[in-house]
């Protein structure tokens, strides 16, 4: 019987989306969960029939879907980080781009008599969320949209698997949160989200995707705020542009750490609902443009060589 604690997963860049290379490592997902699966559409037959039976059922087109989670370390999923963006990373300092990236997903369950490996290939990255809280760990979620699977009883030829980062889980206790350049401390959680909007694109003739589609990349983000003053509630009902930056240190070696940078926000909601005499919190939405200056609607920023 397979069990969560003898599952682990793995996944390699791939020069052509659906391929995967004939060698190379794979690098570890240190991750805290997975839906990653196959999804398949099903198709019935309108056959109408005296004895009001089904005359045929079959599978049709065939996609990969899913998520894969994990907490947040430096280092860990900086490849992923730029295929959610369609990015490359420069002088460490990643942007929104058009650059798209696939991967082979491997996934292994330890404990299983035969078929233990599960292949997934032409795995692009359709979304990205960065969840920060006071009391938590980060968390990063990344949803994956691919094009095949398959069972096997061993690694793809070729493929061997690579060490896994060893770095700390990132938490809500250390780094900094600014709101249009200025600290803030009464942010309880905020989350960030990517979206790529991809889709698989079928063809006749074949059950699996061609390359799939993608769309506008959308940022948008939440943030649950203590309600001290009107200032965000009043920036929301004037339309007044601000940004949003924030840390993600290394919790044992403050020298590594991301900065992310949302440099033109626009607050999309701001509610501020009361139940019972507890505090009352600012519920905020905001949603990422494009900065002329920075040329994304998005940035993040790889530290490594300085003291915090």
């Amino acid at each position: 019987m397979a069990t969560g604690s003898r599952f682990s997963s793995y996944y390699i860049k791939e020069t052509k989306s659906g391929t995967t290379p004939a060698s190379g490592k794979l690098t570890p997902f240190r991750l805290t969960s997975s839906s990653l699966d196959i999804s398949i559409a099903t198709l019935e037959s309108e056959e109408l029939r005296d004895d009001s039976e089904t005359a045929d059922f079959r599978l049709g087109a065939r996609s990969v879907e899913g998520t894969v989670s994990g907490e947040m370390s430096f280092g860990t999923f900086d490849d992923l980080l730029a295929a959610a963006l369609r990015g490359t990373w420069q002088s460490n300092v990643l942007k929104g781009g058009i650059t798209r990236q696939s991967f082979t997903f491997v996934e292994y369950n330890a404990d299983l008599p035969s078929g233990q490996y599960t292949i997934y290939r032409g795995c692009e990255v359709n979304s990205m969320s960065l969840s920060l809280a006071a009391e938590s760990m980060t968390t990063v979620e990344f949803g994956i949209v691919g094009r095949s699977m398959e069972i096997a009883d061993s690694l793809p030829a070729g493929l061997s698997l690579g060490e896994r980062t060893t770095t700390s889980p990132m938490d809500g206790f250390s780094g900094r949160l600014l709101e249009g350049g200025q600290e803030v401390s009464v942010i309880t959680e905020l989350g960030l989200s990517v979206e790529n909007s991809i889709e698989p694109r079928f063809v006749v003739g074949s059950k699996f995707s061609i390359d799939p589609s993608v769309g506008r990349r959308a940022v948008t983000g939440t943030a649950n705020v203590y309600f001290v003053d009107n200032t965000l509630r009043e920036k929301y009902l004037d339309e007044v542009e601000t940004s949003i930056t924030f840390d993600l240190i290394d919790p044992t070696d403050s020298t590594k750490k991301y900065t992310v940078k949302v440099p033109r926000v626009k607050f999309t909601e701001a509610p501020r609902p009361v139940d019972g005499e507890g505090d009352i919190m600012l519920n905020m939405g905001y949603r990422g443009l494009l900065d002329a200056s920075v040329g994304s609607s998005i940035e993040i920023t790889r530290v490594t060589g300085a003291t915090f």
